[in-house]
């Protein structure tokens, strides 16, 4: 747990730089830019973010509040109470930090004093000192418990335990010297509570054949992010199954089970196929009959002990247990030394590769590689992929065999040449029949195929110790050290710059800093720096001029981005490559940062292709408009609430009539919905792949971004689809990141000229509709009134009906009754739940409590007089709103 200075009456001027500043999660010192003066002493660093959006004094045990909501309230210290809106604090264009939900600025009056005011000057704007970042990019971390009684939920901090108050996990009390915490700001309330996440392995299941550790997390109820979160907490990732015998090792964990548990399979990636959350390669396949369903967001895998621990897919919203892994560590990757290839053979490491395009049955492919020395080509890594793709001369239509087979045991997949199987990149269509894999397609993405098909094939073999004759000239064009690919050279900088530093050494040799305009491009550069030690090169692209727009130093338009995940975020800097395992994402760092740099510049006698001037475009269809100057039109599709759709769901229905959900890639493209009115709507924008940042569903670069002040924040974990609102007239067509299973309107975008298909008929009834209008679902039947009663009233009603207000057993209950409110709209609804004096809660039919999910900061109890409960509208949860019934 870190913590920074926000202490709460003395302002002193600060005259060092703090050095701890720069550290992502570490401490910082709040700085006033208007009275250049720090909060508190510059030397002190006493209060950190916690739960609800609250900022604690570390030292004191208490919280920063006001007095009131009125400007001129005065900040200070106040005991804590997480359910307390005078405590909440966020952030407004970045450096503005208010009271939630009010336009009351934490503001340094001419007095010294710390008061609320609306006044947005220089006197009311933080930043984290020694940075130009705001308060908001440090924010506060939940820990999602391990065992106990709290079902995996999170942290509360601070909580009080016999009167006393905890700002972090505690050994407190805790028989086996385990670090614990509470889940509610009382523990006494409840007693609700949970280990701490640790990188320790005591207490996991260690497998005797791989050395690799499991925590089987049976009693937690958490989504799919949250799990994998919780593993990451403990430098763990969710499990992978690369092999039948761990499969037999996880089947022998849930033995005595009868659980569904999530592991680390996703196809989260766009238009990709499954893959393992830790990176590790997907070689083998154990999917139970059915698997994986097509329907939309059924992108997260988990294993069935109920099915002989059968793979299936699932909607990633759901609460299971889950299941870590934490491997022994890998010894580092030795390299052999690079040699010489001969032509028409193109070397890259120690290996030498070529395509050949004369069309072969697998077997016969194998055979003429062997010939020549050497074998079907085997990919062992990312940027031996990205080598294939961009320097064999690979293009787009390509499809040639490689070396990965399952020929030998159905459905595990392994090398002709008997090396390990350490990187899979499958497309979207595998396992689809036959035992041979080819690579296809503008990324070069694995297939299966029939073994006796016929196709081109990449050989690879070692390279020779000795040249074999005279060298060609493999860069020609390009100046002693650099490296030449298409019509460009190539430089990487071997001494550390800041960004423009590195900018301005690649504009004196007659250069710039490496832009990418394709995936491709960008492949090339992992191949040519993805394996090397430094984390970070530099290339050419920031948003120093404006946080919300992104461009290359040459001035080139954007037209490929690859963010890595959490990125870009809110962050104003410059942008990176990583190397390493995920090499070729990028990530948007301080400027100041020392990195090395990639430097380009078209090669000597190279004659770049001209872009073709376009026709004018045609026009769009009926009833859809202009989307600013690009070649595509846009629609926006509403209708009553039973006609919203889940992201998935929309997503679908646009690509169903030809085109996809909407993107925007400037101001002046948001402008072009000045002439469409509505609240909020779906947008093509997602970052569902937690190893990647936001993309757009259509491909194109995510140059521009448009959020909410305090956006994107993945609230609860459970947030990674972006709607559009065009209602708030300060902030209009701004963006929020919500849950993609919500109801919404959407807007789809179709390329002009281009006529829209027939509207698809893709509603999926979850329930049977009795003649008296009761649904049927899951073994029970409901009813829904619609009208306003009291809550006795309420249940009077269902007993006359011969039922009661509902009992809900289950997180997939409690969707289903969700789903079915918010088609509607009305509001809230009661259900059968009552929390009595003593806080405990319980079925009015006597059935036990099994299961509950309140509301955030539910229930409150106000005026100590809400004992009823009610389903919401916001995300299906039970809280303590009075209004109509659910039955």
């Amino acid at each position: 747990m870190k913590s920074f200075l926000i202490t709460g009456s003395v302002l002193l001027f600060c005259l060092q730089v703090s050095l701890e500043a720069l550290v992502t999660d570490g401490p910082f010192v709040l700085y006033n830019e208007g009275s250049h003066t720090c909060l508190g002493p510059c030397d002190s660093r006493v209060v950190r973010w916690v739960s609800a959006g609250r900022l604690y004094y570390t030292k004191e045990k208490k919280c920063l509040g006001v007095s009131g909501k009125t400007e001129g309230s005065s900040v200070g210290h106040y005991d804590c109470d997480e359910k307390s809106d005078l405590q909440q604090w966020e952030c407004h264009n970045n450096t503005l930090l208010t009271l939630k939900g009010q336009k009351l600025y934490l503001h340094i009056n001419a007095d010294s004093k710390l008061v609320l005011s609306k006044d947005t000057g220089p006197r009311s704007h933080w930043v984290i000192y020694g940075t130009t970042e705001g308060p908001c990019t440090r924010t506060h971390r939940e820990l999602f418990t391990i065992d106990g009684n709290a079902f995996g939920r999170p942290c509360q901090f601070p909580f009080r335990y016999n009167d006393q108050w905890y700002g972090d996990c505690t050994l407190t009390d805790s028989s086996i010297k385990r670090l614990w915490c509470a889940i509610e700001t009382n523990y006494q309330d409840n007693e609700l509570w949970g280990y701490c996440p640790t990188t320790s392995t005591d207490h996991w299941d260690k497998n005797p054949v791989t050395g690799s550790f499991y925590q089987v997390n049976l009693q937690s109820a958490l989504t799919w992010h949250q799990a994998r979160t919780s593993c990451q907490q403990q430098g763990a990732d969710l499990v992978s199954i690369t092999e039948p015998h761990e499969q037999a090792y996880i089947s022998g964990l849930l033995r005595s089970t009868k659980l569904r548990v999530w592991t680390g399979l996703n196809s989260l990636e766009e238009d990709s196929f499954w893959q393992w959350s830790s990176g590790k390669p997907l070689r083998y396949f154990h999917w139970d009959s059915g698997h994986p369903l097509s329907d939309p967001g059924q992108v997260c895998g988990l294993v069935d002990s109920s099915q002989q621990s059968f793979w299936q897919s699932s909607l990633c919203s759901k609460r299971l247990g889950y299941i870590c892994q934490k491997d022994p560590p890998t010894p580092p990757t030795l390299y052999p030394e690079a040699g010489f290839c001969s032509s028409p053979w193109i070397r890259y490491g120690a290996s030498c590769y070529r395509i050949e395009r004369t069309k072969k049955r697998w077997r016969e492919a194998q055979m003429s590689c062997r010939k020549d020395e050497g074998e079907l080509a085997s990919i062992h890594n990312i940027e031996q992929q990205s080598f294939v793709m961009s320097q064999l001369g690979y293009v787009a239509t390509d499809e040639l065999w490689i070396g990965l087979n399952d020929i030998k045991t159905p459905l595990l997949f392994d090398w002709s040449d008997q090396s390990a199987v350490t990187f899979t990149r499958w497309d979207a269509s595998v396992p689809a029949g036959g035992n041979c894999v080819l690579v296809r397609g503008e990324n070069g993405r694995w297939a299966t195929q029939v073994c006796e098909q016929q196709f081109g094939f990449i050989c690879t073999k070692k390279s020779s110790s000795k040249p074999p004759g005279p060298q060609e000239d493999t860069n020609p064009g390009c100046k002693p050290h650099w490296t030449r690919y298409g019509f460009y050279c190539y430089f990487v900088g071997q001494e550390t710059k800041t960004f423009n530093e590195a900018n301005e050494k690649c504009r004196s040799v007659q250069s710039y800093l490496v832009d990418v305009s394709t995936g491709v491009d960008n492949a090339f550069l992992v191949s040519l720096v993805g394996s090397r030690p430094e984390k970070h090169f530099w290339i050419g692209l920031s948003n120093q001029k404006h946080a919300d727009i992104f461009t290359w130093t040459n001035g080139n338009r954007v037209r490929y981005t690859h963010w890595n995940a959490q990125m870009p975020g809110i962050r104003q800097g410059c942008v990176a490559m990583t190397t390493g395992t995920l090499a070729g994402l990028w990530d948007v760092l301080s400027c100041t940062n020392q990195e090395k740099y990639i430097c380009k510049h078209q090669a000597e006698g190279a004659m770049t292709t001209v872009e073709p001037t376009t026709p004018d475009p045609p026009s769009c269809p009926k009833d859809w408009f202009p989307v600013g100057s690009r070649n595509y039109c846009l629609k926006f599709f509403t209708g009553p609430r039973k006609d919203e759709k889940t992201w998935f769901e929309a997503r679908e229905y646009c690509k169903a009539i030809g085109g996809d959900l909407l993107s925007f890639h400037s101001a002046a493209e948001l402008h072009s919905m000045s002439r469409v009115r509505f609240g909020t709507s779906w947008i093509g924008l997602s970052a569902q792949d937690p190893n990647v940042g936001f993309v757009w569903t259509d491909g194109s670069p995510m140059s521009f971004q448009h959020w909410k002040d305090g956006e994107p924040n993945n609230k609860n974990g459970a947030e990674s689809c972006a709607e559009m609102s065009n209602r708030d007239w300060d902030e209009e067509g701004s963006w929020n990141d919500v849950n993609c299973e919500d109801y919404n309107d959407w807007l789809c975008e179709i390329r002009k000229g281009v006529t829209p298909l027939p509207p698809p008929n893709i509603t999926i009834s979850e329930y049977n509709v009795t003649e008296d209008g009761w649904l049927e679902y899951g073994g029970s039947q409901y009813y829904k009134n619609n009208n306003l009663m009291a809550m006795e009233d309420a249940r009077d009603y269902c007993r006359q009906r011969h039922g009661d207000l509902a009992v809900i057993n289950g997180l997939k209950e409690n969707i289903f009754l969700w789903k079915l409110i918010n088609k509607d709209g009305w509001g809230d609804y009661y259900i059968g739940l009552t929390v009595d004096l003593d806080r405990k809660s319980g079925w009015m039919d006597g059935s036990p409590v099994v299961f509950e999910r309140w509301d955030e900061n539910q229930p409150d109890f106000v005026n100590n007089d809400e004992n009823c409960v009610a389903i919401t509208k916001s995300m299906g949860v039970s809280g303590m709103t009075l209004t109509v019934v659910l039955k």
